[in-house]
């Protein structure tokens, strides 16, 4: 079997194939070079200082060279002008394992597929534009949707779809792991998420930790400076207005290298708290053993069979007493080591690879 991951939707493609080919599965991966810049398996390896929207892709080549399992779509025009190159790289692979947006393409290509959901679910539902009817089709003709998102499968039941399987994000344990940094005194709290306020509620962290240091609590709060602008500028705004800015050291977006560094510096990570699920940053902190805050909701449980030990919060109140909880360095190693232990269990890359080849298995024989 023959299989093809199509696209790199937030580096799964990259991580999968290779868990795929070190337990002998004949995988390869193609990538668009006129792709945001996060979904380039440079990110993960280089340690980069570029802004992830606006990557030169060549450039990137010269940094680093692809394995010679990376086919390259090079899509330098307008999406649509070059879809039969797409297609001609497709011909030759039994079963496609599709990511966003490549199934609006793909699903006509006659060949059996596989849709990865990390996330698109939550447009296709809400959004009716020509692009979001082509997603739906996909979903309803794919042999089977490949959840990772627990949050997400309350809104299967708006989409047609023959059936589902839950398998989580893949985490490299042996690049994700704590390091031997020495921290400062000082608490320092690390919230790398995106400022999306009515995604990942970033003004209810502002607001908790602006009551924790009014507490006379001596801390730092480091924020990723990107996302929506209007949001970002918001965030900003809010700090300011709640004479904070002492305390809040802005960075710019971290590629992998220097995000698992700050994982590993920091004495907490405070990710998103109005999704339900996490995603990438609160798996690769988990593995890193740095204590995520999170908010979490029940099919989290029901997907995983436990859930996450990770610190549950979803109010300003919720987060508030998170940060109090988290001032106690045993109370922080203990969470740490119980992350970590879930990670091996339910995300290392042999756990994941082996429930995709039987996926495989089911859906092509």
């Amino acid at each position: 079997m023959y299989i093809a991951h199509v696209f790199n939707m937030v580096n799964n493609g990259w991580y999968i194939v290779k868990a795929l080919r070190n337990n002998g599965i004949d995988a390869e991966l193609i990538i668009r070079s006129k792709d945001f810049g996060m979904g380039f398996p440079m990110w993960e390896e280089l340690e980069l200082q570029e802004d992830p929207y606006n990557i030169n892709f060549r450039m990137m080549l010269e940094k680093y060279d692809l394995p010679e399992w990376i086919k390259i779509w090079w899509n330098e025009t307008r999406l649509r002008f070059n879809i039969p190159d797409l297609f001609r790289l497709i011909k030759e692979y039994d079963l496609l394992h599709l990511h966003p947006p490549s199934s609006i393409y793909l699903q006509f290509s006659r060949k059996p597929y596989i849709i990865h959901e990390v996330g698109w679910i939550r447009k296709l539902i809400t959004l009716d534009t020509y692009v979001e009817k082509l997603g739906r089709r996909s979903y309803a003709h794919a042999e089977c949707i490949v959840m990772t998102n627990p949050d997400t499968y309350t809104l299967l039941s708006g989409l047609e779809y023959k059936r589902e399987v839950f398998i989580p994000f893949i985490i490299d344990v042996e690049k994700f792991k704590p390091l031997n940094i020495d921290k400062q005194e000082e608490l320092l709290f690390f919230h790398p998420t995106r400022q999306v306020w009515d995604v990942k509620g970033n003004n209810r962290l502002i607001h908790a930790f602006a009551r924790f240091i009014k507490d006379g609590n001596k801390a730092r709060l480091r924020m990723v400076d990107w996302g929506f602008e209007e949001d970002a500028t918001s965030s900003h705004e809010l700090v300011r207005t709640l004479r904070l800015e002492p305390y809040v050291e802005w960075v710019a977006p971290y590629s992998k290298p220097s995000l698992i560094k700050a994982y590993s510096e920091c004495d907490a990570v405070f990710d998103q708290f109005l999704l339900g699920s996490g995603g990438t940053i609160c798996y690769e902190a988990m593995a890193c053993e740095a204590p995520v805050v999170i908010y979490l909701n029940q099919w989290n449980e029901k997907c995983f069979g436990e859930m996450p030990p990770v610190v549950n919060a979803r109010t300003v109140d919720e987060i508030y007493e998170a940060m109090n909880l988290l001032t106690d360095k045993n109370t922080r190693r203990k969470i740490g080591e119980r992350e970590r232990h879930f990670i091996f269990k339910h995300n290392h890359p042999d756990v994941v690879a082996n429930k995709l080849i039987k996926l495989y298995k089911e859906v092509y024989y």
